[in-house]
């Protein structure tokens, strides 16, 4: 923006004044300092005794009228619609994952391992499990031979002689 430095050669201020507006200002102000002389009387009075007894007026007001029915901004009707569209867009979400079936193969070891080790199962619980079938199956147990050293290892390593103890 360009600045006008020759502000000497400004034809219209911009500001204005009624005309004769200095001329009568002197005795606006005089008559108005005389008519708040004399005036003594505000012109607004409070009956006797209002402020002891204004409480128990309003008291008794409010107490007659009746109680205002309070409208509820979330309704019976509209929680259970909003409800019941959050559980179906959830469903919409989780319905490709519910499809996915387990199988043996997608078990990890460590999840069978711990499901074992901290639900509480007998040796009966767990023989129910198993078929005859399954047990004689070529991949069984009859497929798998242990060593004498490699058995021996394993108790000296993995068992103490509290969990050799039977009751």
């Amino acid at each position: 923006m360009k600045m006008n430095t020759n502000l000497n050669n400004i034809q219209d201020p911009g500001f204005k004044v009624p005309k004769d507006y200095f001329e009568h200002l002197e005795a606006s102000i005089i008559s108005h300092v005389n008519l708040k002389e004399k005036i003594s009387d505000p012109g607004f009075s409070v009956p006797k005794d209002y402020f002891k007894n204004v409480e128990q007026d309003i008291l008794t007001k409010v107490s007659i009228e009746k109680p205002v029915k309070v409208i509820s901004l979330f309704s019976k009707q509209n929680l259970i619609y909003i409800s019941g569209i959050a559980a179906a867009i959830v469903l919409f979400f989780n319905l490709p994952t519910l499809n996915t079936k387990v199988t043996y193969a997608s078990l990890s070891t460590e999840t069978v391992e711990d499901f074992v080790l901290n639900e509480d199962y007998s040796a009966n619980d767990l023989a129910t499990l198993f078929n005859d079938i399954d047990l004689l199956e070529e991949d069984g147990f009859n497929s798998i031979s242990f060593t004498e050293e490699a058995m021996q290892d394993y108790l000296n390593n993995n068992l103490e002689l509290n969990d050799l103890y039977t009751e």
